[in-house]
């Protein structure tokens, strides 16, 4: 298998959530947002950067390299700026590439120049910047990692149909990129998609997990088939524990190559005894304290982390 990248990094980059706050556009499609009232909206961006602070301070404790990036140099407000994976990904061979955001507020937290300036600054190596808004501007939204879900070592890119991520782009950047594309349906029980693919699976280097019962009719035989064919251990939630972020998580690396696992607290206390073992068994498990972001923003862990796989120069 021709893998084009590492599956785990020990470099990320997050964004400082300067101006978080409950983002009105994206609230359309995103169940997991949470309206905070007038009084606190204040107390809910101090919370916020407090909390963001407490996770690249754990992530560095533990050796993970973190690149902050400030707020994009603009005046448009930029509540969802935290969860910086959806703009952008990062190839082993040099890439930068770029995504097409659903919303205008999102669109404006893309900041090319300054992150592509930090990369080099940290002596990273970048080739190319793929952009591919102008591109897909016809053809649709794809919301990078949080639409599209890899595994790297077998080449195979999981992603669920919806909003933030339509067929037609999607299947470009398969063809484009050389993915074996595995596309699926979901459905909650209130009977809407699932806004991101991450926020239903995670892929580790050699364990899965997975909400399988919002999957819609054959799709679930052939998402579990195809993540039984890549990693050795499946671990299958409930659509209640989805919603507790359990399917948020992410796995990288410290320095010394030792596997870490990264989640919210309301992901670890939704997890049962038996599957946090068999997570364990994939890395030490790092707890991000995050209950306003999780609450207001509608994404957790995985979301706040954008890996950095450029190699260095």
């Amino acid at each position: 298998m021709n893998s084009l990248s590492p599956h785990l990094t020990s470099n990320v980059v997050m964004v400082q959530p300067i101006d978080f706050g409950f983002n009105e556009q994206t609230g359309l499609d995103n169940e997991y947002q949470n309206r905070p009232s007038q009084a606190q909206s204040n107390q809910v961006t101090q919370a916020a950067n407090q909390e963001f602070d407490k996770c690249v301070e754990l992530l560095r404790k533990h050796n993970v390299s973190v690149q902050v990036l400030g707020k994009a140099p603009s005046n448009n407000k930029v509540p969802d700026a935290v969860f910086p994976n959806n703009w952008f990904s990062t190839r082993s061979n040099g890439d930068l590439i770029i995504y097409p955001m659903k919303t205008p507020n999102r669109q404006a937290e893309i900041q090319v120049a300054e992150l592509s300036s930090q990369f080099e600054t940290n002596n990273f190596s970048l080739e190319h910047v793929i952009d591919l808004r102008e591109e897909f501007r016809s053809s649709g939204i794809l919301e990078g990692t949080g639409s599209l879900i890899f595994h790297h070592p077998s080449n195979y890119l999981f992603a669920a149909i919806s909003e933030r991520c339509q067929s037609n782009p999607l299947r470009h950047f398969a063809e484009q990129f050389g993915y074996r594309l595995v596309e699926f349906s979901t459905q909650s029980s209130k009977g809407k998609p699932i806004y991101h693919t991450n926020v239903l699976m995670s892929i580790g280097e050699n364990f899965a997990v997975i909400t399988k019962d919002i999957l819609i009719n054959d799709h679930k035989t052939k998402v579990l088939h195809q993540l039984s064919d890549i990693v050795d251990e499946v671990i299958e939630i409930t659509e209640h524990q989805m919603n507790r972020f359990c399917g948020n998580i992410l796995q990288l690396k410290n320095a010394h190559n030792e596997p870490l696992i990264i989640m919210s607290r309301s992901a670890y206390d939704g997890f049962n005894r038996h599957q946090r073992i068999t997570l364990e068994n994939n890395g030490s498990l790092l707890i991000f304290e995050i209950p306003t972001i999780e609450s207001i923003g509608g994404g957790s862990a995985r979301c706040m982390i954008a890996e950095n796989f450029l190699p260095k120069s």
